[in-house]
This record gives structure tokens, sequence and C-alpha cells, in this order.
């Protein structure tokens, strides 16, 4: 038993043994063979990847910036630049939080981005910068420091602005006082802060002059000298009730007027330039029967304009005080007459309103989900619409490169 015992386990080793050389052998062969199918299945090395940066060409006056305010976290807000023509995102920058607008160079080659950020993202140390951004690679260049206070409420275009020059932006703070940082974007420093008497927002009025409205009934204007400093301040006498009928914040320039229109609907025309400021004219955009049917402004940037001389109203028929409940109708008036030139049904309720300041000119209306609507703003006909990954869209503004 013993001797077949050891002869057993000496053939089991001898197979082992054997089965092993030839598995040796067999690998040894394949990886000599010359045969072509296996020269065939050898894999050419991978090539690295050039990276680059995808520049764009020149601004359209279609490209629309969509200012994100993202609503479910505000302190990772966003600007998308949309080329509205093609319905084509071109780039997209992350702008710290508390979105409003952004400001850019005449020739749009860059961006002027307000912006907030904090420490630990959500506390902390707070730090606002104006940052500075190259269009054509939507690359941050630089920044400005500037006063930890900038206006960060509900998204408005007036919490900042730029002079006609393109020399000054300008940034509204409030804590609450009210004040005014005014940066030279050339220079890239702060030249002042300036207190406004409890006036608000900024609306550019020259190379060296900005508006700010005021709870009195009056405008305030500020006036700087040549290194970007308080040099003079005029107000205008009241022009408006603040207690029967107040303007609302929101505002359109066109040419050397800003247009204002108050809770009931009556339009105030503001003409101002470095050496002047006079609230010149005013009318109604409603007659009394549609006072009396409940039709009001309202939106949160529900005023527009365009150079051949027409006015883009939201309008919603939710009677008094209904200012910030989105449009149900778009309302173009002509300035030249005050006359109602024509009216737009947007396939839903929207709440802000650009329009491009070219010959073919686009009405942008945003929704109060992520749909833009996009118009002739001239005929009034729908021509398309954008679904930007958003929530609800903030301020919107249409490129116009000088």
């Amino acid at each position: 038993m013993a001797q077949r015992h050891r002869g057993q386990n000496r053939w089991s080793r001898n197979a082992w043994l054997t089965g092993l050389t030839l598995v040796f052998a067999s690998m040894i062969v394949v990886a000599e063979s010359p045969s072509g199918s296996s020269a065939e299945s050898v894999s050419e090395p991978l090539q690295p990847e050039t990276i680059y940066v995808q520049r764009l060409g020149q601004p359209s006056p279609h490209w629309l910036i969509l200012n994100d305010p993202n609503f479910l976290g505000n302190m990772d807000s966003k600007i998308y630049l949309v080329d509205a023509d093609r319905n084509h995102m071109l780039g997209m920058l992350a702008a710290g939080g508390w979105r409003n607008a952004v400001e850019y160079s005449p020739d749009f080659s860059t961006i002027y981005s307000p912006e907030t950020y904090y420490a630990r993202t959500t506390r902390g140390r707070r730090t606002d910068v104006l940052s500075v951004y190259d269009v054509a690679s939507l690359s941050p260049v630089d920044e400005v420091e500037i006063p930890a206070k900038r206006g960060s409420g509900a998204a408005h275009r007036s919490y900042s602005g730029r002079s006609d020059d393109g020399r000054f932006v300008y940034v509204f703070n409030m804590t609450p006082a009210m004040t005014v940082t005014v940066v030279d974007v050339i220079a890239r420093k702060v030249t002042a802060e300036i207190a406004t008497d409890g006036c608000a927002m900024v609306y550019p009025s020259g190379d060296f002059s900005f508006l700010s409205l005021c709870g009195n009934g009056r405008i305030r204007q500020t006036i700087l000298n040549g290194a970007g400093e308080l040099a003079e301040t005029r107000f205008t006498d009241v022009f408006f009730d603040p207690q029967q009928d107040p303007l609302t914040e929101k505002a359109t320039r066109l040419n050397t007027a800003w247009y204002f229109v108050s809770f009931n609907g009556v339009v105030h025309r503001v003409q101002a330039s470095d050496t002047e400021v006079n609230p010149s004219e005013r009318w109604p955009l409603l007659n009394g029967d549609e006072l009396a049917q409940g039709w009001r402004p309202g939106g949160a940037q529900f005023v527009a304009s365009h150079p051949r001389g027409f006015l883009y109203v939201g309008m919603n028929q939710q009677g008094p005080d209904s200012h910030k409940q989105p449009a149900r109708q778009i309302w173009v008036m002509n300035l030249n007459d005050r006359s109602r030139y024509r009216v737009i049904d947007p396939p839903a309720p929207v709440t802000q309103l650009a329009v491009s300041q070219d010959a073919q000119p686009l009405l942008a209306a945003a929704s109060q989900g992520p749909e833009i609507y996009l118009f002739d703003a001239l005929t009034g006909a729908q021509k398309t619409s954008l679904a930007a990954p958003i929530l609800g869209a903030g301020i919107l503004q249409f490129v116009d490169p000088r």
C-alpha cells in the first residue's frame, strides 16, 4: 500500500511539471508567432490630446447675456452667453454670490462683473470684487477688490452701471446706508465711495455722472471730476408723488434719456447728461377704463426700449400694487406720438425683458421657469424659445458692441 501511494504521488508530481512546461512553451510560441492575426491585434499607442481654448469671434448684437441667480444656491451664481440666432450657448462664467448684471467695455472685449465671495462659501470673511473677464476666451484676467457692501437683494439691473466712455464702473452699496463705489477699470483701482443721501441705484448719464432715485420724489445726480472723485451734486425738483404713485426702480435708457414707469403706468422721461438732469415729460400708458380693468405694469425687469423710438412694457391685469407680478402682455409704445403700437402675447407670463439694439431687433422675454421667448421686436412675431439650464432667469442683457 505504501509503495502504491508513493507511486501515485510521483505520477501526480510529474504530470504537474509536464503541464506547466507545456503552458510556458505555448506562451513562448504565441509571443514569438509571426502570424498576421497576432500582429494585427497590437494597438497603436494612444496619442495625447491637444489642449486648447476655443476663442469667440466677433460679437453679435443678438448675443444674449443671461444672468442666473441660481435660486437653489445663490452663492454659486452664473453668467451664460448665448447666441440667440442659433439657440447656442457660447460659454459660461462662475460669478460668486447674488448675481445681478454685468457691465462691459464699449467694444465688448471685456466683461466687468461685481461679485461677492465668502471664505467658507456661505460664511466667513466676505470679499467683494469687480472681476475682469476677457470675452474672447471667457477667462478671468484681473479683479479689483471693492468695499464689501454691494447691493445684493433681488436682482436689479441698476445695482451697477458704466460710464458712457467705458472708463468707470459704478457699484451700488447698501448696508443699509447707500453709497456708490467708483472703479476706474482702465487703471484697475477704486477711485471713490460716494454717499448718495439715501437715494438708490445707478443710472449712468454721461462720461462723468450718474443718477440715483430718491424716496422724496426727486432724482440726485452725482458728477465726478477727472480723477473719478466727487465733484458736484445736483437734485431735481420733485416730479413724482412717492405716496400716491411711486416710480419703480426699473428703467430703460434711450439715447440721452431715462424712462421710468410708475406703479399706475405713468411714463416719466428724464433727460440727463454730464451738464444737466431734467424730468422733462410724463404721460400715461393707461386710460381710465384700463386702470379700472386692473391693468398695471409688472415684472422683475418689465421695461426695455429700441432706438427706433419704441418702449416695451410688461403688463398684467392684477390691479394696484402688482408691479412685481409677471406680465401677461407686452405693450409696445411709440415714443414719438405716445400711442400703443402693438400688443404681444407671450405663451406664458414673463418677468424679464430685453431688446437688442440693431436694425433687426430681437425681444427676449423670460418666463418664470427656464424658458426664454424670442420675438421679432418690430412685428411681434414669435421666432423661437430658448430652454436655459436654469430655474428662472435673472437680468437679461443683449450685447451692444460699439
